[in-house]
């Protein structure tokens, strides 16, 4: 009988997490639309929503238009005194800090930036950035951390990222949440990315997601059937080091012929330098309309196509959203991608896959971040 109390508490945590998560990504807006999503009665819904309402996590909004037959449902929101969230990047060359509410609303931002000297220093200027946002609200129930991989997902810890300085087997959750009292998350930078994109961003009503964030390393993040792959291992995917080419470019992780080694920002800046006598910042380069730049560009099309369709074919995405630096680039690339991507996957043919930009640009990482610590209330971990 313990047992089945414990499974009943748990379904009920659910439920409600998942009906608020309909409500702040926009899905529904009333007790009549989550009767039907949930696939509850519209008893237990209300009893669900009442509660909600009486813990302040939602409030009845004021109705400006009357239904054509029929009562007017009563339009729910999520409550302006709800709790709030802490999302921390950890930036090759800089820390970004920012509170949000469910809706993912930006409350407060800051931004740091710096090369880092190792990994006592980074924790220094963490410390300072969350110490001024504590500050500015009471009302925090989680902090989210977002940072490149690898990472041990399940001990909170950076193992060794390629360009962060000799930073390794950092840890970050337990120092965080043991300094201020308040549950703390932390995942893959991308694999935050691919959470916030899937819920409030361009990857809105899309079970099987492909997110990649470009810049010196190449990373990834994974939505399939609508949850945030994560193996056992704790480990999230690291798409940047599937190799295209066994007899390749040297990596900076040591292996051979890595994704990474050939379509990473710096690679690239190799490429623009010797092609134009000069460097040429990334964003002005991609919108570049020369022989030399479309000539640069295709190869990291054509290099960048081979890794993804190896995926494609195994997991079957029906979007890829392209984040961090390669949010510059044109969108006759985007469909030059999205068109060899769809001409040479080996299934489901019929059904065009997506290549989009993410919705949040150079927010997203942090946004990330902050998704970390939303989605544990959604999952109903943070509720009473």
């Amino acid at each position: 009988m313990a047992r089945l109390g414990v499974n009943k508490d748990y379904l009920k945590k659910r439920n409600r997490g998942l009906v608020l998560q309909l409500i702040a990504t926009g899905k529904c807006t009333s007790r009549i639309e989550l009767a039907r999503e949930v696939h509850l009665t519209k008893t237990a819904i209300s009893a669900i929503v009442n509660e909600l309402i009486e813990q302040g996590y939602l409030r009845e909004a004021a109705v400006t238009t009357k239904a054509k037959l029929g009562r007017t449902p009563v339009k729910l929101e999520i409550s302006p005194e709800a709790p709030k969230y802490i999302g921390i990047l950890f930036g090759r060359g800089c820390l970004e800090a920012a509170i949000c509410d469910l809706n993912m609303n930006i409350i407060a931002y800051e931004r740091v930036e710096r090369e880092w000297s190792g990994g006592q220093e980074i924790m220094e200027v963490a410390y300072r950035l969350l110490d001024r946002l504590l500050e500015r609200e009471e009302k925090i129930i989680a902090i989210g951390v977002a940072t490149p991989g690898p990472v041990d997902v399940k001990k909170g810890r950076i193992i060794n990222p390629g360009y962060f300085h000799g930073i390794q087997n950092l840890d970050v959750a337990e120092p965080i949440q043991k300094r201020y009292g308040i549950p703390v998350f932390l995942d893959h930078d991308v694999q935050s990315a691919a959470l916030v994109e899937q819920l409030y961003g361009n990857g809105q009503g899309y079970q099987d997601v492909l997110v990649l964030g470009i810049e010196k390393g190449v990373g990834s993040g994974i939505m399939t059937n609508g949850h945030r792959y994560q193996s056992n291992s704790g480990y999230p995917p690291e798409m940047g080091h599937l190799s295209i080419n066994h007899h390749g470019r040297k990596c900076v992780c040591g292996n051979i012929g890595c994704l990474e080694a050939y379509i990473g920002s710096d690679r690239v800046q190799e490429k623009i330098e010797a092609a134009f006598g000069r460097k040429i910042p990334y964003r002005e380069f991609c919108q570049m309309e020369d022989p030399e730049a479309e000539r640069i560009m295709q190869e990291l099309i054509d290099d960048l196509s081979c890794a993804i369709i190896s995926l494609q074919n195994i997991m079957n995405f029906e979007i890829i959203l392209l984040g961090m630096d390669s949010i510059y680039w044109q969108e006759k690339y985007l469909k030059r991608l999205e068109d060899i991507i769809n001409e040479r996957k080996f299934a489901n043919k019929k059904v065009r896959t997506l290549v989009k930009k993410v919705k949040f640009m150079e927010k997203m990482p942090v946004l990330g971040a902050v998704c970390n610590a939303v989605s544990k209330t959604f999952e109903g971990e943070m509720l009473d």
